[in-house]
């Protein structure tokens, strides 16, 4: 017997249900029809609400399901029997196959737990649509740390897909979750990084088989969402569904190229992130580190190819993720005119673990084309050309960049013999603490072509015949600006706040408007240096409210769902949050929140 298995002890119950169980659990007893009341997240609770009363419907081997009682009294006769068969057939679900596939791959939930309970209490009630459900590690808390903890291990359940296929995979998603608190941070004092957490969670539909049938699976679903947000950064997290489809088809690639082993062995150690993945790597004695993956999924997002290089990199191994069902197209194609001299040049922007495809073109032949690359100071660049033959076949040629970020190639027979080239590029100079909003990195490329077959040589400067000393800049002083002065760069239009080392800017004038004290005629004009001393911020909370906003240069503001300790650790600092009044802070439209640590939730869209 299963040693997670409770004693079953049959009575004989007056309640909601013509006859129902008493079950004895580990510590505690639980009765079919029993009333709790449990705190709800009020972001997510449809109505708003705290607190919600519950009646437990199904007690399975592994899981308590209760439900929320204003839901259930709203269904009529027919609707209560669809619902109690949704519950059982759940309830069966989680014990034949999420927990024991969940557990076996990433480990074990915190058993017997806060409440010493061996089973997990799964709470079905209405939940705002477009999420499926959540887990908050608040109630992994006792109550005096906490007061709004239920003290149990919970996972929260949208009534709205409880008759759905998807509630499954929304309840493996959430339990992955709970198994991740326990192993790295009640375990291993670790805070994960968001996007592998969530990593996790979306390949538990694929390890419980739920996407073994492709049509109407989450694969499909995230597949599509791919498709269209291609360039989405992996190790960003806006709980957007670019975000989800990202994380979810590179753990298609890694898990199904080195095993679940790699899974298993990532969450057992204290470390996060990329370094999790690169020391299971290292113990299961592979060579390639995370960033050789991440660069070999790109190629294999582009060309989906098994037969181009050795050992299969470039290529999705799942079947169900073949090139006729999954690859993305360029960025943009350029088409160029096989002549002497004809040259394109083109800058852009990339965040950190964001793929790039640029498609080149010849029109004509004969001769050969150059390409030159070009990242900025302190970025960190790979570069590669995908070039497609017209016979057929394909080649890597991969850009060795110099200390300048700087690389260049010839590729001969452009039209004769090369039908395109498909530059391919990403740059990871962060490696840990990933935020809702990362910084971009600029980069150029040209494309030329030529009849030489050498690259240019290097200009050589002759030396000066005295050594000449290079002034080094005198660093600017702190201007000591007033808090709360207005000020702009001569020259730039952007008005920005002072206040301590901090600068804000001011997005719109109906935000200098919500201060009657704040005017236009009270800007100081100063030095672009003056204006750079100041480190910018971007985040607020209205007076008299404790919830810290971070503030998008779109107009949009994404409240930083996290506890005191997950805000410090997320790079942030208390300093740089300005008190705003209320009319600023609804002027700024509602975008996605921001979690980190404590709310973890499946994103239906």
């Amino acid at each position: 017997m299963d040693a997670k298995k409770t004693k079953k002890i049959y009575g004989l119950v007056f309640g909601v249900f013509l006859g129902s169980f008493l079950w004895a659990g580990n510590a505690l007893a639980f009765k079919l029809g029993e009333n709790q009341t449990f705190f709800i997240d009020s972001n997510f609770d449809l109505g708003g609400r705290s607190e919600v009363s519950a009646t437990l419907r199904q007690v399975g081997d592994h899981a308590l399901f209760y439900v929320a009682d204003d839901w259930w009294a709203g269904l009529n006769t027919a609707e209560v029997e669809a619902a109690n068969a949704a519950i059982v057939s759940l309830s069966n679900e989680f014990d034949q196959t999420i927990y024991h596939r969940l557990t076996q791959v990433y480990g074990s939930e915190w058993s017997p737990g806060i409440d010493n309970d061996l089973r997990i209490t799964i709470f079905i009630t209405k939940i705002k649509l477009g999420t499926g459900g959540y887990f908050n590690s608040t109630d992994e808390y006792y109550r005096s740390q906490l007061p709004s903890s239920n003290e149990r291990e919970m996972l929260y359940l949208n009534s709205a897909y409880l008759d759905s296929s998807s509630a499954k995979i929304f309840l493996a998603h959430e339990f992955q979750h709970m198994i991740n608190f326990y192993q790295k941070e009640k375990l291993r004092n670790s805070v994960e990084e968001i996007w592998l957490n969530e990593a996790r969670s979306e390949y538990a539909a694929t390890l419980c088989g739920y996407d073994n049938t492709y049509e109407g699976s989450n694969l499909e679903r995230r597949v599509k969402d791919f498709l269209r947000y291609s360039t989405d950064s992996l190790t960003e997290w806006q709980n957007e569904s670019a975000d989800y489809a990202a994380v979810n088809l590179f753990m298609q690639y890694l898990a199904s190229r080195y095993g679940e082993q790699l899974l298993t062995n990532s969450m057992k150690t204290e470390a996060i992130g990329i370094a999790s993945i690169d020391q299971a790597l290292a113990a299961a004695g592979f060579s390639e580190r995370f960033d050789d993956i991440f660069y070999n999924w790109l190629i294999a997002n582009f060309v989906n190819d098994c037969q181009l290089g050795a050992g299969q990199k470039y290529c999705y191994l799942n079947s169900l993720l073949g090139y006729s069902r999954f690859h993305v197209s360029p960025q943009m194609s350029n088409l160029m005119a096989v002549r002497e001299g004809v040259k394109f040049s083109f800058a852009d922007s990339v965040k950190d673990w964001s793929g790039r495809w640029y498609e080149i073109l010849p029109v004509g032949s004969g001769l050969n084309l150059m390409v030159n690359f070009h990242g900025a100071s302190a970025t960190n660049f790979q570069a590669a050309l995908l070039v497609f033959n017209l016979d057929g076949t394909k080649s890597l040629r991969f850009l060795s960049l110099d200390s300048a970020q700087a690389a260049s190639t010839i590729l001969s027979g452009f039209g004769n013999q090369i039908s395109s080239a498909v530059l391919i590029l990403f740059n990871q100079t962060k490696q840990t603490g990933f935020s809702a909003n990362e910084p971009t990195y600029e980069f150029s490329y040209d494309a030329q072509i030529t009849s030489s077959n050498a690259l240019p040589s290097p200009t050589v400067s002759p030396l000066p015949a005295t050594p000449t000393i290079t002034p080094q800049p005198v660093p600017v002083a702190n201007p000591g600006f007033a808090d709360g002065l207005l000020i702009r760069a001569k020259g730039d239009s952007k008005v920005y706040i002072v206040k301590g080392q901090y600068r804000r800017w001011i997005q719109t004038p109906q935000i200098l408007a919500a201060y009657p004290h704040l005017g236009w005629q009270s800007i100081v004009e100063v030095s672009s240096e003056q204006l750079n001393w100041y480190q910018e911020s971007w985040l607020i909370r209205a007076d008299g409210d404790a919830r810290v906003y971070e503030i998008n240069g779109d107009g949009t503001k994404h409240w930083l769902n996290m506890s005191a300790e997950a805000f410090g650790q997320s790079g942030r600092y208390w300093d740089m949050v300005y008190i705003v009044n209320r009319t600023e802070r609804d002027l700024y439209r509602t975008g996605a929140e921001v979690f980190f640590k404590i709310i973890f939730y499946e994103q239906v869209a």
